[in-house]
């Protein structure tokens, strides 16, 4: 059985301007997935894509299960890390031409939507009238958002479960905000010995955690970090892992 490691998340997991370069083959070999996947002697399928929100995040792991796995010729462990809630993806009516550049395999239904983030306002008029729309919209119900995600993540949770699928969670960016009294009824059921971190603060996740240590990469126009943290922070899944079986 051909031993292989899925890798889900956005730009982050994708290992994004580790070399100065949205997205190559060396970003994504030498991010924390990657790292891990060949530490743990697994094959890296990484189908992480900039831009993604956690909605995005989830389909693209469903639809890679119904494209790709066979449970009897493979031997699977999936790493997922998600990122920040206060993202929103809506059904778009205008085809969108991503071909998820550097990606083992990339989900092509995530060109029927369109990814919403703070600070992007859209390439043309019809977008920026949808961003400012679901800006106000994002900040003014981040409650809303969080619940979203955490619905999102117990789906995922659950779905590999239901196929006796080792894997293994973790955040890349600021999740929770930490005053959401709705987050409890949900977070409750989470698996915490298979989420790296699932409680984490604003320093606490990947991005900001070594970020606020002072480490800077030289090559990135955007929030992106260099090799070192990606090393730093596959040592640490690596470590979560082994303590709780989970991988």
């Amino acid at each position: 059985m051909e031993k292989l490691m899925l890798i889900a998340g956005c730009s982050h997991a994708a290992g994004s301007e580790i070399d100065g370069t949205e997205d190559s083959h060396e970003n994504r070999r030498l991010s924390f997935g990657g790292q891990l996947a060949v530490r743990l002697g697994y094959r890296p399928i990484n189908i992480a894509t900039p831009g993604f929100t956690n909605a995005s995040i989830a389909r693209s792991v469903l639809k890679w299960f119904a494209a790709n796995y066979d449970p009897q010729k493979m031997d699977l462990r999936v790493l997922i890390s998600w990122t920040e809630s206060n993202r929103i993806e809506v059904p778009y009516d205008q085809t969108r031409m991503n071909d998820g550049g550097a990606a083992n395999w990339f989900d092509v239904t995530s060109n029927d939507f369109f990814n919403i983030i703070l600070g992007f306002e859209g390439n043309n008029k019809k977008e920026k009238e949808i961003c400012r729309y679901f800006h106000r919209f994002i900040v003014n119900n981040l409650p809303y958002m969080e619940v979203s995600t955490v619905q999102q993540i117990l789906m995922i949770q659950y779905f590999l479960k239901s196929h006796n699928v080792k894997y293994l969670m973790c955040n890349s960016m600021q999740v929770w905000e930490g005053a959401n009294k709705h987050l409890g009824y949900y977070l409750d059921l989470v698996d915490k010995t298979k989420y790296m971190g699932v409680h984490s603060q604003k320093d606490e996740v990947f991005y900001w955690k070594y970020k606020n240590l002072g480490y800077v990469n030289e090559n990135a126009q955007y929030w992106h970090l260099g090799e070192e943290p990606h090393h730093l922070w596959s040592q640490e899944l690596y470590n979560f892992s082994q303590e709780n079986q989970c991988l």
